[in-house]
């Protein structure tokens, strides 16, 4: 199903206040809140659907698990520290402590000057209730799995659909990739001081050191990893994803028994849907681990 969020315009990443005036008015009309940032953090401006999800008072701001959101930690206070972008993350907006919490899909950009330096950041807030209900005060809405902390299978299969759309709109390409430990209750098994918890988040914390930060990762069964690569071609995901299996492997410790090992199959998008696409990851992954695990199996058919 489309929305009107995967339907947005592109915005220059050099863009003046005039065209940012105009954006802000457009997203207005598709219902999807704007603030604008200054490069010190004020707010400069916030189109009227904001103020709906804000309020007209300052919000208290929640983590994806409901938490307190510290000021360095909101979306684009992470654009000014670091210039990079912020893409589709889960956040509670509460207008008051005793109201409920609205949440919202936020990603932030950067936007430059002719110098290079940081402009403006513009934060982008779209209601999330439109893919689950909204939590209440003892609901809270999962995005990621605590224990790897990496995004839940349903969260990370809404964002495939998002990049499926976005990549039939704008023609730009992306790679899936679907990992999995080798050998996983062997492995448990054998290595008793090393539980299968122990070993998940292990493996999640080499996928978030390896991968660039908007790749998305998401916990996908038991002992699975499903990776969605924007704007690259599948050739070019695989000189990433081998160094990542080549790291993982190296992280294995000398205790007897199996080492530590992933396979996984890894693909293209070419116009299929998320079901079909995840299908074939899912069927290079068996033939990887059937040619003896500890490898990548890609579909050659797209080359």
């Amino acid at each position: 199903m489309s929305t009107k969020q995967d339907r947005l315009p592109l915005v220059d990443l050099r863009a003046d206040d005039a065209e940012i005036g105009r954006y802000a008015a457009l997203l207005d009309s598709l219902g999807i809140g704007l603030l604008v940032f200054a490069a010190d953090g004020s707010l400069l401006e916030r189109n009227t659907q904001a103020i709906a999800f804000l309020g007209e008072a300052p919000s208290l701001w929640q983590d994806e698990n409901g938490q307190p959101l510290a000021t360095e930690e909101r979306p684009e206070r992470q654009v000014i520290n670091t210039r990079q972008p912020v893409h589709q993350r889960a956040i509670g907006l509460r207008g008051s402590a005793s109201a409920a919490s609205t949440w919202c899909k936020a990603s932030a950009f950067p936007v430059f000057a002719s110098d290079g330096g940081l402009r403006r950041v513009l934060l982008i807030l779209a209601d999330l209730r439109q893919y689950s209900r909204a939590a209440s005060d003892s609901q809270q809405l999962p995005t990621h799995d605590p224990l790897t902390g990496v995004f839940n299978q349903r969260y990370i299969q809404l964002l495939l659909d998002d990049e499926g759309r976005r990549a039939r709109r704008y023609g730009t390409p992306f790679a899936l990739a679907l990992l999995a430990i080798d050998n996983f209750p062997e492995l448990c098994r054998a290595h008793a001081t090393r539980s299968a918890d122990r070993l998940l988040a292990d493996v999640s914390r080499l996928l978030g050191k390896s991968l660039r930060e908007f790749d998305m990762v998401g916990r996908f069964g038991d002992d699975q990893f499903l990776l969605i690569l924007p704007n690259v071609r599948v050739n070019e995901a695989m000189i990433g994803l081998e160094r990542l299996r080549e790291t993982i492997e190296a992280s294995a410790t000398s205790d007897s028994g199996p080492l530590l090992t992933v396979s996984g199959g890894v693909t293209e998008y070419t116009g299929e849907d998320a079901g079909a696409l995840i299908e074939r990851v899912r069927s290079l992954l068996a033939a990887a681990r059937e040619a003896g695990c500890n490898r990548l199996c890609v579909n050659m058919d797209i080359f």
